[in-house]
């Protein structure tokens, strides 16, 4: 057994090449459905906030600034796949929501996603998976907190 000190820094190395192939991999399985990047990620996330969105609030769930959003969401409502929305207590203040279409399309790249979360956790016991969900939590909040005193 490790001592803690070597268990910490292993994690720490880990991390983010974990973290990067498992997003070249679901890119690749995007792209094996003939969906950009860009593209496919707004779609799914759409899909999984719920029937109407804020383009804030899509912008911080993909990780993006919402002036790199537009042009994908532009070419997503170009294509039939979503449409804008005008909030009912305001006006100027537009939601995003699939169309019919686009409810199709991200279904099926959910599908697929869910497909290669399954397989690279193929083997793991849910309770492994749990732990590992409750330490990223962890570690994910007290960066928050070192982030916010600074």
């Amino acid at each position: 057994m490790q001592d803690r000190q070597s268990s910490e820094k292993a994690l720490a190395a880990r991390l983010g090449p974990v973290s990067r192939s498992w997003q070249q991999l679901a890119d690749s399985a995007l792209s094996s459905l003939g969906v950009s990047n860009s593209s496919g990620w707004a779609l799914v996330h759409l899909l999984r906030l719920g029937r109407a969105v804020r383009q804030g609030d899509l912008a911080r769930a993909i990780n993006v600034t919402e002036p790199s959003l537009v042009r994908t969401l532009h070419l997503l409502e170009d294509a039939g796949l979503l449409e804008r929305v005008a909030d009912d207590n305001d006006r100027r203040a537009k939601h995003l929501r699939l169309t019919e279409e686009g409810l199709v399309a991200a279904k099926r790249i959910d599908k697929r996603l869910i497909e290669l979360r399954a397989s690279l956790l193929d083997g793991i016991s849910t309770e492994d998976v749990e732990t590992v969900v409750r330490v990223l939590d962890r570690i994910s909040a007290r960066i928050a907190e070192s982030a916010a005193r600074q």
